[in-house]
This record gives C-alpha cells, sequence and structure tokens, in this order.
C-alpha cells in the first residue's frame, strides 16, 4: 500500500529531536543508518465507522503509540503517539458539559501513557501527529536491543462483550457511551541488532485496561473481536540508511 511516513526521534533519552525533512502531515522523513524502523499496515477495521451527529458518520483512524523499552523493562522513548492522546485534544460527546482542554479519555491508550508518564506530564510535540490514513514508518533512536511495542484503540468500538451501556466501575467498563469500547491492544517483539537482516513480526501481546483505571498488560483477550483486524501487520527492523518515506 501507499502513504509511508517516517518519524525520526532521539538518538537517546534526552537529547534533543533530530528532525529530517517534513512532509504535509507534519511528520519528518529522513531515517537514519541504525534507527529502529517500524512499519504499520493497516486492517479491515483500520478505518471505522463513528457516529457524529443523526445520519452523519466519519470514517476514523484508530489512536496509537509506538515505543521502545529496554530487555528489562525500562522505557527509552516513544517513536509516534496520535495527536489526539498526546495532547488530549478530545472532541466533545453530545451531552458532554466539558470544555476542550478539559476532555480526559483514559482508555484510549492506557498501556503508552502510563510506562511513559505522560498522564502527568507535558504532551511529546516532537513525536505527535495525525493518524496515517495508509501504511506508515517510524524511526527512532539508535539502541542496543529493544523491546519495540505498538498500541493502537478505537473509540466507540463496541461490541457485546464491551457495550457501551456498561456500568462505571463494571470490568467491562470503557468510558461510558463515547468510551473505547473494545480495550486498546498492544504489540511487542524483541530487536536485537545481532539478529539483524529481516523484520520482525510484532506480535499481539494483551490489552490496556477497558476504563484506563491501570497501565498493565493484561493477557486476558476474551471478548476482543474486530479490534484483532485493525491492522493487519507490523514490522519492527534497523534501518540501514536513509530512505525515501513515500514508498
Amino acid at each position: 500500500m501507499r502513504g509511508f511516513f517516517a518519524v525520526l526521534a532521539t538518538t537517546a533519552a534526552g537529547l534533543p529531536l533530530l528532525w529530517g525533512c517534513g512532509t504535509g502531515d507534519g511528520l519528518p522523513t529522513t531515517e537514519k543508518a541504525g534507527a529502529v524502523m517500524v512499519s504499520v499496515e493497516p486492517g479491515e477495521y483500520y478505518r471505522h465507522r463513528l457516529k457524529v451527529a443523526p445520519l452523519i458518520h466519519v470514517r476514523n483512524p484508530p489512536q496509537m503509540a509506538v515505543w521502545v523499552e529496554d530487555s528489562d523493562g525500562t522505557f527509552l522513548e516513544t517513536l509516534y503517539v496520535s495527536h489526539r492522546t498526546a495532547h488530549q485534544d478530545w472532541r466533545r460527546a453530545p451531552g458532554d458539559d466539558a470544555v476542550p482542554g478539559e476532555i480526559r479519555r483514559p482508555e484510549a491508550l492506557p498501556v503508552w501513557s502510563h510506562r511513559s508518564g505522560a498522564d502527568s506530564a507535558a504532551p511529546p510535540d516532537g513525536m505527535s501527529g495525525a493518524t496515517p490514513k495508509g501504511s506508515y514508518r517510524v524511526a527512532g533512536g539508535e539502541r542496543a536491543a529493544v523491546v519495540v511495542f505498538l498500541e493502537v484503540n478505537h473509540s466507540t468500538d463496541f461490541n457485546a462483550a464491551y457495550p457501551p451501556d456498561a456500568r462505571r466501575g463494571a470490568a467491562n467498563y470503557s468510558g461510558g457511551p463515547w468510551g473505547s469500547g473494545q480495550p486498546s491492544l498492544v504489540y511487542r517483539a524483541r530487536l536485537d541488532p545481532s539478529e539483524s537482516g529481516s523484520p520482525v513480526e510484532l506480535e499481539l501481546a494483551g490489552r490496556g485496561s477497558p476504563d484506563g483505571g491501570d497501565g498493565e498488560l493484561h493477557g486476558d483477550l476474551s471478548g476482543i473481536t474486530t479490534a484483532r483486524s485493525i491492522l493487519q501487520a507490523v514490522r519492527a527492523e534497523f534501518a540501514a540508511g536513509s530512505v525515501d518515506s513515500q514508498a
């Protein structure tokens, strides 16, 4: 599929962002040799039908975050995160009294939010952007062996196990009628430079908390249906050098 995007993040925690030339979506394109590359291929349910008003629907891409941790589980850096999640820039739901800027959706990407500290820190301007409409890549800093994560979630992605009328406090409560429905899914793979050569497939490792109450990676995937098809494939590798992001 066409429509690749690339983000070049930091080479080490705390260093300034190193950007390449920009794209119309505000995502940089240059990929540096040795950077962690993550390729994302949308699945059948990548674009979700969201009702915004009577007789009015839009097709929304999901919220996503890509990050790396070391082999001991220490968070290293965020490579990419959807703008709305990073900045809590959520649209007001019908009947919602909250004003823009005060709306919170802790159920959106709870694993990334808790592990990165984004639930209590300033938004990560450098690596956030609109969710791409098609396949895309992100690239991050040079590392030794790392564990690459991707978390993905849709709003109002309800099913029988995660209905819109689930009561607050119930195990399947996901934020109410305008919450996420099915919880976020987390994909994971270990990437080792000594084993480079071909991309590594990220496997579905678990889900986030339905209501965003914790940042744990839960292994119970019962009740997850269409959310499994938001993404068709996620792969990670170390970049060999600069490439054209518009593949």
